[in-house]
């Protein structure tokens, strides 16, 4: 269990910038130079980021021998997920932040490259 939890270190780190940043006022991102669709950039930065961590935990995990799909999907449903659970706290718990359904549609995004990474560089063709 404790080796498990050290090869997905990572990614739990990583969970928690995420929580805490969507978690922050909008108001303390004023000073960052912006343009339209920067927030949904980020949205699918943070996520790509995100599932490539799980999937380098599972290259850890079954020793950089993992399955074509089986991980793709579990990925991908942790993923939504955890976008899920992003929007709702932004939209029910932080009140200064709203939840919104294209935030989700980045975060997306941001899972679908990942997953497409994974399979180009670290599944072996048959």
């Amino acid at each position: 269990m404790i080796r498990l939890l050290l090869d997905y270190k990572w990614v739990m780190l990583w969970a928690v910038v995420v929580i805490v940043l969507c978690c922050m006022p909008g108001q303390s991102f004023n000073k960052i130079p912006s343009y339209p669709g920067m927030d949904k950039l980020v949205h699918a930065g943070m996520f790509f980021v995100f599932c490539t961590l799980i999937y380098n935990g599972v290259l850890i995990q079954f020793k950089g021998r993992p399955t074509r799909w089986v991980p793709i999907l579990i990925v991908s449903i942790l993923g939504i997920l955890f976008g899920l659970l992003t929007e709702a706290l932004q939209l029910y718990i932080f009140t200064y932040r709203s939840g919104d359904w294209w935030d989700l549609f980045a975060d997306s995004v941001g899972i679908g490259m990942s997953g497409f990474a994974y399979l180009l560089f670290y599944v072996k063709r048959k």
